[in-house]
């Protein structure tokens, strides 16, 4: 069977692009072949023909080049890309498909394309990994803070709030996006939505959405890459004490918790290690400098085998998140080297973290009770490792590549076999 397998960039850009690349894999291990639709990028990995890739607006360097015709290209495209349907024309025409599986199209590929997919009579699966359909700044985030005012598809008050980037044209867009396809009906043509988590179901049925589109299929995983990192790591002698520390992989964005993260470990005696860029990166940095608070430090940008290696050695790993992470590859990564999670009680995290079990939950933004749970669990070294057995156990159990395929055939066989 014929797949088009759609993703915004066919390059590595975080947990959306492991997931993409994992389910590509699990296709083409069960004798599937997969064709692409992304956008044109120097880093795009290679890929085996046929494969098609649109011309994309370079968004930032429009804004850099503000123009009425500028803004007007910005808009067109990013609502229905011309390209990416005479892309999916000549790839329906040139290919038997017979499934397309979407993935992060807004902006770049655009839904628009599933009006030509279902027109050729190909079923359609959508794989959720953000809340963009139901949400037009996408999480939920409204100035920093959570916000579900749109719900029920209210979404004039994107632009009211100028929740996007805090900018009115920029919001006002998204808005507009929002209104222009949930009015045609498009969400309603797709076959099945898969949802990473049990919360993220939840807000799209809250929205409108019938329950028998959306199926929970959780992530899945390569656990090979950190086995084989595992077994090769351990056959290395080491000397010396290694430094104690616990870990924060991801974003340095506000709506991440990294300040909170970064609150209650003052004081408190534990090394904290944050790995990643973001937003907030700078204003972060030179917080810690003028606190004089030694115990922290930003590593910036780690690559794959780097972060392996910290999450390798490290006591525990923190995700403080103040937003409604969906089903972080943090976590699961974490869990997958046998290591703890202390996390913040919202979105898809509790899913995950099981309290008192694989880690601790705390309340997300409060201080103390970040800190309460870091310091009983940096202190209790024998709790520390028997959570982590727990964790690897329960996360193996739901993302192997085995166990997500169960789930993924059967959506697939669903709906092929659904005449409609």
């Amino acid at each position: 069977m014929k797949i088009l397998l759609v993703n915004w960039s066919w390059y590595p850009t975080g947990g959306d692009w492991t997931y993409v690349d994992n389910v590509r894999a699990l296709y083409e291990m069960h004798g599937h072949e997969v064709i692409p639709l992304s956008t044109i990028n120097e880093k795009n990995v290679p890929v085996k023909q046929p494969a098609y890739f649109v011309n994309s607006p370079d968004y930032k360097q429009l804004n850099k080049n503000k123009s009425l015709l500028n803004s007007y290209k910005a808009v067109r495209s990013s609502i229905v890309s011309s390209d990416a349907l005479k892309k999916v024309e000549q790839a329906l025409a040139e290919n038997d498909i017979q499934i397309a599986h979407l993935h992060n199209i807004h902006h770049y590929i655009t839904p628009a394309i599933i009006w030509k997919l279902k027109k050729a009579g190909v079923k359609i699966i959508w794989s959720l990994h953000d809340y963009k359909i139901i949400c037009p700044e996408s999480l939920f985030i409204s100035n920093g803070k959570i916000c579900e005012k749109c719900i029920g598809g209210n979404f004039f008050h994107c632009t009211i709030n100028k929740c996007k980037k805090n900018s009115l044209p920029a919001s006002m867009l998204a808005s507009a996006d929002a209104y222009f396809y949930h009015k045609s009906g498009i969400y309603k043509k797709v076959d099945a939505y898969l949802c990473p988590s049990n919360f993220l179901k939840n807000k799209f049925s809250s929205f409108g959405f019938s329950d028998s589109r959306l199926h929970v299929s959780n992530l899945c995983y390569n656990i090979p890459l950190i086995d084989n990192f595992i077994k090769e790591y351990d056959n290395i002698a080491t000397t010396g004490k290694q430094e104690r520390y616990i870990l924060y992989v991801g974003r340095i964005e506000n709506i991440k918790g990294i300040r909170t993260l970064i609150y209650a470990v003052k004081g408190s005696g534990i090394k904290l290690k944050i790995a990643g860029t973001g937003a907030a990166d700078e204003e972060l940095r030179a917080f810690v400098k003028v606190e004089q608070l030694n115990n922290i430090e930003f590593l910036g940008f780690q690559n794959k085998q780097s972060v392996f290696e910290l999450t390798y050695h490290s006591e525990f790993v923190v995700c403080p998140s103040e937003w409604y992470e969906n089903f972080p590859f943090s976590v699961i990564e974490s869990f997958l080297f046998s290591k703890p999670v202390v996390g913040s009680n919202i979105g898809g995290i509790p899913e995950l973290v099981k309290h008192g079990e694989t880690g601790y939950l705390f309340e997300p933004g409060n201080v103390d009770d970040l800190r309460e749970k870091l310091i009983a669990l940096w202190n209790d070294d024998f709790t520390a490792k028997e959570m982590g057995k727990k964790a690897r156990t329960h996360v193996y159990g739901i993302v192997n590549f085995e166990t997500h395929w169960t789930k993924l055939n059967f959506v697939i066989n669903s709906i092929i076999n659904n005449g409609n």
